[in-house]
Formats: structure tokens, sequence, C-alpha cells
């Protein structure tokens, strides 16, 4: 007696390639392909949304884009953003023209060079300094030649005596040599200082000793390892 024979079925793969499999499987497609249109288009969004210097990959850092001389007071038109890595800016180095714009060149800036606190006078030239301290300028000798610099911490010592007038301040900007005096005489460089009362007072004690055309010899102490 024969046994029931089963038809065979055929597996899915075995079936014709009609019209309603051609269909579905472009429906499939159109809908991977407008997912991954919109993903794009979030990016796009999200990258147009993000400030961007201008450059390129890299740190936003305002810089000068002309030379600007001590004493100017520096303008939209000074300034311009742009991208550098960070090993090629400095650490405090400005990254807005609304921190520069209105403020004063506190030495000569020159083009391309980027901007930090210490290189402008402002309103918060004392930002960060204890409440009680003053911003005092006072001349010195020959300020280029030991590499000053604004975050410096020095002393200064009258000429003459040799008496230490000031221990450990903070220098807040260098205004370089180049204006003359009424006689035709180059002014000597200054620094701008942050000190406290009593330091204050003894500097002003020992600019009062000084002669006519004498300046503060200036010492730079050394910087501590986690200084930057």
């Amino acid at each position: 007696m024969f046994g029931l024979h089963r038809p065979r079925t055929r597996s899915r793969s075995q079936w014709p390639d009609g019209p309603r499999r051609r269909s579905a499987r472009r429906s499939r497609w159109r809908r991977w392909a407008a997912a991954v249109l919109a993903a794009a288009a979030v990016l796009v969004t999200v990258g147009a949304l993000r400030p961007v210097p201008a450059g390129g990959v890299g740190v936003p850092t305002l810089v000068m884009v002309r030379d600007v001389a001590a004493g100017q007071v520096v303008s939209a038109d000074d300034v311009e953003l742009v991208a550098r890595a960070r090993g090629q800016r400095p650490a405090t180095a400005l990254t807005t023209a609304a921190e520069v714009v209105g403020r004063t060149a506190s030495g000569p800036l020159a083009a391309q060079e980027a901007l930090t606190p210490g290189r402008l006078v402002g309103g918060d030239l004392l930002a960060g300094q204890p409440s009680d301290h003053v911003a005092l300028s006072v001349p010195v000798v020959d300020a280029g030649s030991v590499g000053v610099r604004p975050g410096n911490h020095v002393d200064l010592y009258a000429t003459g005596s040799g008496a230490q007038v000031a221990s450990d301040v903070v220098v807040l900007a260098v205004h370089d040599s180049g204006q003359t005096t009424g006689l035709g005489v180059a002014a000597p460089p200054r620094l701008t200082l942050a000190l406290g009362p009593r330091q204050a007072s003894d500097v002003a004690r020992g600019l009062g000793t000084l002669e006519v055309g004498q300046s503060l010899v200036l010492a730079v102490r050394h910087s501590s390892p986690t200084a930057q």
C-alpha cells in the first residue's frame, strides 16, 4: 500500500520574483535611504549651528590683523577669530572680540599675534587679583633684556642705593620704550604691577628716592613648575 505523498513546498527563495516582492524591496530601500538622509541632515544642521572659526580645524583664537601701537585702542577691525592648534597658541589666548574691543594695547601688538589679557589694559586689568590690590606703573631698566612678560613675578631695586622696593609682585603689562620726553630723551620702559597696599607704599617711597632719569632695576623670579 502506497503511503500518501505530500507535495514539496518551495522555500521563499524559490518563489518567483513577482511584482509584490519587488515593490516590498523598493519600499524597504526607500525607508533606509530616507533614514540615512535624515541623519545626514541633522549632522549638517548641528555643524552649521556650531560656531567654527575661520581657518578650519583648531582652537578658536583671537589674533591681530594689523599692527597696533602701544596706547592705541583696539577696534573690531583690528582683530579676527582664527583656528590654531593648541601647541601654537598661548593657554590664556582670548577667544571673543568682546574681550578686546575698546581696550588699550599695553605694548606694540603685531599682526597675527594671539591676544592674551596681559597685552591689553582695561577695566579687568586686575581681574583675578585680591580686591585690595592696585595697578601701578613704574619705570624699569632694560625690561626687554630679561624677557619679562605679563604674569611674571618680579623683585624691584632702586638704582644707586640698591635697596629693594618690592618683592614677588605680579606683572600685569609691559610697556616698551619708544616715546621721548620733552627734551628728546627716550623714556624708559615701564611695567604695570599688581600691588597690595603695603607694596604700593614701598614702591612709591622707592620711586621718590630716584633721581631724575633713574629707573628701578628689575629681577625676574624663577617660575614654579606649575606656572603657565
